[in-house]
């Protein structure tokens, strides 16, 4: 799967140059992982992840929301901060809707 570099740069309306400056990272280098002739190292994925505001799951083009909890907070239009188990319960509470809805079933609770 292609990562997500090139497309984030663009819809920032920013150049090779303009991230060069501002990340430090070479533009030929910086456009070799655009391309995926080069892959960045951990600290860098890092490092451009932190760049964007996204994850680096989603910088690599391995996950389709971008940052869990902007994805949250936009959803439902207001600031959330969420721990890890406010997360998974909201996970969890989610899928079990989704189950639902995959069955038909339009009970409160759902028995797997």
């Amino acid at each position: 799967m292609q990562n997500r570099i090139k497309e984030l740069r663009e819809k920032r309306n920013l150049t090779l140059d303009d991230v060069q400056i501002q990340t430090g990272i070479n533009r030929g280098t910086f456009s070799n992982y655009e391309n995926g002739t080069t892959e960045p190292k951990l600290n860098t994925w890092q490092k451009l992840a932190d760049y964007f505001n996204v994850s680096v799951p989603y910088l690599q083009g391995l996950d389709q929301i971008w940052n869990a909890t902007k994805y949250l907070e936009f959803r439902h239009k207001m600031p959330i901060k969420l721990t890890a188990a406010h997360f998974v319960k909201n996970f969890i509470y989610q899928f079990q809707k989704l189950i639902k809805k995959i069955r038909g079933v339009n009970h409160e609770r759902c028995c797997f």
